[in-house]
């Protein structure tokens, strides 16, 4: 583990939810205003002939949130996890 990887102080696994009811658990999460940092696990949805549809969801939630998030690394979910960072949020 490399010594400068910051560990999240929550994770989300949101794999089978509709965007409603993952909008409903972020909600809750956030409005809970315990944590700086947290890993929200959206999945990757490669079998869906159109793609996937909750992980630009949840990026989209968000940025409307003024939340700084990134891309999870490999080892963390890569392409369907998304680290998320709360320290800077601007109350909306």
């Amino acid at each position: 583990m490399n010594k400068y990887q910051k560990i999240p102080e929550a994770i989300i696994d949101l794999h089978g939810y509709t965007t409603w009811r993952a909008k409903m658990e972020l909600d809750k999460l956030l409005n809970e205003h315990k944590y700086s940092f947290i890993r929200i696990i959206t999945g990757k949805c490669s079998y869906r002939e159109h793609g996937p549809i909750l992980g630009p969801f949840v990026k989209k939630y968000l940025e409307k949130k003024n939340l700084k998030f990134n891309q999870a690394k490999i080892q963390n979910g890569g392409e369907g996890a998304l680290e998320v960072y709360i320290t800077d949020r601007k109350k909306k």
